[in-house]
């Protein structure tokens, strides 16, 4: 009987490799995950951030169309709906005593939009209110 040498690779050799490849690929998956969730966050940070602006110019167009005086002082929370329900928004208008920063023999208001999603800030944006 002849026998014929077969070429390829043994039943052990492929489960050796496969094994292998197992336990390499753990740590890479891991990572994975991890970027997932750090793009996530980003997503958080870039709408809040949006939405903070948005706030901000909304006060500055109230100032410039109905005057200094329709900024009123104190806090209010705005309910926002929609895909941006997941998110608060406050807004803080305070005198100067707490804020600082007013020109010599101006009025001023300090103003900060303050953007959050669970419980968590994710955008502030912060600025100064000035009436000549």
């Amino acid at each position: 009987m002849i026998y014929k040498r077969q070429s390829g690779f043994s039943l052990i050799e492929l489960i050796m490799v496969v094994i292998i490849m197992a336990v390499a690929s753990v740590p890479i998956l891991g990572q994975l995950t991890q970027v997932a969730s750090s793009a996530l966050i980003d997503e958080d940070i870039q709408t809040a951030s949006q939405l903070a602006q948005e706030r901000a110019e909304d006060i500055l167009a109230l100032r410039r169309n109905q005057g200094y005086a329709a900024v009123t002082l104190g806090t209010t929370t705005d309910v926002l709906t929609g895909e941006y329900a997941s998110f608060s928004r406050r807004v803080t208008v305070t005198e100067p005593t707490t804020f600082g920063g007013c020109a010599t023999g101006a009025t001023c208001k300090g103003v900060t939009v303050t953007v959050s999603r669970a419980l968590k800030k994710r955008a502030e944006v912060t600025y100064v209110l000035v009436d000549y």
